[in-house]
């Protein structure tokens, strides 16, 4: 189970276990980042086909049925649940629903590689950087 991660916490150890383990698959990063330039509220369904488009390389359209429906089992049994619980995605199970919480656009979150092993910094924007 994943943390509830909580503006109040930003620098504790605990938020930052929760922010990596959320960012540990490739699944749940592609589910945000296609979040993130689609602010509209997602189905499940569509949110299968794109990511199973991005995971192949392959236009929407190229997206084989077996393939989104893999994709769908994923994310509804494993991956959505895991977002849910971290406080970055609405999911609303009964529409079948999925979009973005505030709580991204609330944090400035940079990375760099320093001799070759990845720092990430994370904070609260200033009021001023919107």
């Amino acid at each position: 189970m994943v943390e509830q991660l909580r503006l109040e916490q930003i620098e504790t150890p605990e938020f930052l276990d929760t922010f990596y383990t959320v960012l540990a698959n490739a699944i749940r990063r592609n589910t945000l980042q296609y979040l993130l330039t689609n602010p509209n509220p997602v189905s499940t369904d569509r949110l299968a086909l794109e990511l199973a488009a991005i995971e192949r390389e392959l236009p929407a359209e190229a997206v084989t049925s077996d393939h989104q429906h893999d994709l769908l089992l994923l994310l509804t049994h494993v991956h959505l649940p895991a977002l849910s619980d971290a406080g970055v995605v609405e999911w609303d199970r009964d529409c079948e629903q999925v979009t973005l919480t505030p709580l991204l656009n609330q944090l400035s979150v940079t990375g760099s590689a320093m001799n070759g092993l990845p720092e990430l910094s994370i904070s609260t924007r200033s009021e001023t950087s919107h």
